[in-house]
């Protein structure tokens, strides 16, 4: 079924807007997958504890407030 589809959008005639975007469309799919497979992983999770002091501890070439 996966080849159909593939063998279909592959013989569809298209012009260089149309082409990218299916390419934007099929990354926006990708990027938005993972984000989402992320944040399901995380979630749950316990955040962190922040260091107190040592390496780490305060901001780069700032105040800490």
């Amino acid at each position: 079924m996966a080849q159909k589809n593939l063998e279909k959008l592959f013989d569809k005639n298209m012009d260089r807007k149309q082409f990218l975007a299916h390419i934007g469309a099929g990354f926006l799919v990708i990027v938005g997958i993972s984000g989402l497979l992320k944040s399901l992983l995380e979630y749950g999770h316990k955040p962190r504890a922040r260091v107190a002091s040592g390496y780490g501890s305060t901001t780069y070439g700032g105040i800490k407030k």
